[in-house]
């Protein structure tokens, strides 16, 4: 006998019991038997139906709660993982109703004429990269882009300040690759490798014998664990095992010049460039620092909100930048707080001052905080978004704003002129600031100069 169910005698149960009299099975309802139960003298008659749900009726009810199941789980994870990519069948596109259909149909015939008529063999996946490519390129934006699959990595990792390494800058030499610099808190910098030692031998292998990409498969690959022969400036030979890793660069330095003058120069906007700079203020300003010299020379950008956060240390309260899409709506306006840095201030431009740079240095005029020194800027004023394919690492950055300095110019490819115009020898002008030798920088020169007289 199946499982019973027993019910109440109520309106609803009584219209129950006529309906399956008259009916004997009900939508795949078995009817038993009805049973009245004994009456106590103080109680009503109470009246119990029990039925029971055949084996193929529970069966079937089952396998479709699983099937339900499996499909809401594909969908979710297709949503969340996938952003609905198989979901929304990849083999179909959508155009615009603006579109020539004309040229739909003949993008499948030039397909097809290559699929029946090419000498060679090919893959037509590696086709539709190439059109993807032409998709994004014929925006004809330099700053839009399509990263085929494997390479957005790289683009994140340049953009969030990160890359796969053991921490060192070299210079080829003769005997294998010079150390010219390490980087704090790396494996190299833990293991006691310092600048001047030269790596000699990767593995076992002579580093002069191995391909750059070679040495850059072992050395540039998250978890690979090296053994680097390395004869120190001293002359000594000694081994060290390294394991590659992520690494955080340093995009704000610091240094000091007499008079209670500071130094800063920030080489990128990185995704937390903007902590840097605050914790370097908060160092400047519990020293006996007068004037600040800030140095965005060779600066190509980054991220706009690390920008703001360096503008709102040191700009009043007010507009620093706001960015508009392409039919004029303002998007976003950033802007700074009340508080500000109370102290003279001299900016350091040149041509590769560009992007987010520019959105603090346009800032920086149009309140006229202080003296800019240099050339004028490259001139970039545009904002992009990107996306990553995480099943195959392919991606896309795409422009999708203009920004807007505080008096409403869009700088973008004008550059903003600098206060005093100093320029460099020509040997000098694409020279990273830390790598241009002082007595041949004359814009920092004529920035402590400036200085001096603020003071």
């Amino acid at each position: 006998m199946g499982k019973k169910f027993y019910l109440k005698d109520t309106k609803l149960t009584r219209k129950i019991k006529r309906i399956m009299k008259k009916k004997k099975e009900h939508q795949g309802i078995d009817v038993l038997e009805y049973r009245e139960d004994d009456i106590n003298e103080t109680q009503s008659p109470k009246k119990e139906y029990y039925f029971k749900l055949s084996a193929s009726t529970l069966f079937f009810s089952a396998a479709i709660i699983i099937v339900i199941t499996v499909f809401l789980s594909f969908f979710v994870a297709d949503r969340l993982f996938y952003g609905g990519y198989f979901a929304e069948k990849s083999n179909k596109v959508s155009f615009d109703r603006t579109v020539d259909y004309r040229k739909v149909a003949k993008f499948q015939d030039v397909l097809n004429f290559i699929r029946k008529n090419y000498y060679l063999e090919y893959d037509e996946n590696e086709l539709l990269e190439g059109a993807l490519k032409g998709l994004v390129d014929a925006l004809g934006d330099p700053y839009s882009n399509y990263f085929e699959p494997g390479s957005m990595d790289d683009y994140n990792d340049y953009i969030t300040g990160t890359y796969r390494g053991i921490g060192v800058e070299v210079q080829e030499v003769e005997n294998g690759l010079k150390v010219t610099n390490v980087f704090e808190d790396t494996p190299s910098w833990r293991v006691g490798i310092k600048k001047d030692d030269v790596i000699t031998h990767i593995n076992g292998k002579a580093a002069t014998e191995m391909s750059s990409e070679e040495r850059s498969n072992l050395l540039g690959k998250e978890g690979n664990e090296v053994i680097l022969t390395v004869v120190t400036s001293g002359g000594k030979t000694v081994q060290y095992d390294v394991k590659v890793e992520v690494i955080k660069k340093q995009t704000v330095f610091t240094k000091y010049y007499d008079n209670g003058i500071a130094y800063i120069q920030i080489t990128q906007f990185d995704d937390d460039t903007g902590k840097e700079f605050e914790n370097v203020i908060n160092e400047i300003l519990k020293k006996d620092t007068k004037g600040l010299i800030l140095d965005l020379r060779n600066n190509g950008g980054g991220f706009e909100s690390q920008a703001s956060i360096v503008a709102d240390v040191i700009l009043p309260e007010g507009v620093i930048a706001y960015s508009e899409d392409r039919n004029g709506k303002k998007i976003k306006e950033i802007k700074s707080d009340k508080s500000e840095l109370d102290l003279p201030i001299v900016m350091l431009i040149n041509q590769n001052t560009a992007s987010a740079s520019e959105l603090v240095a346009g800032a920086f005029r149009d309140f006229e905080k202080g003296v800019i020194i240099g050339v004028k800027s490259y001139g970039k004023a545009l904002g992009q978004v990107s996306k990553t394919y995480e099943v195959d690492g392919s991606g896309i950055v795409l422009t999708v704003a203009r920004y807007f300095t505080p008096s409403g110019q869009c700088i973008h490819d004008i550059g903003i002129e600098p206060d005093i115009k100093v320029e460099l020898a020509e040997e000098y002008k694409n020279i990273s600031p830390d790598k241009l030798p002082f007595d041949f920088d004359d814009q920092l020169q004529r920035a402590l100069m400036e200085i001096e007289k603020m003071i």
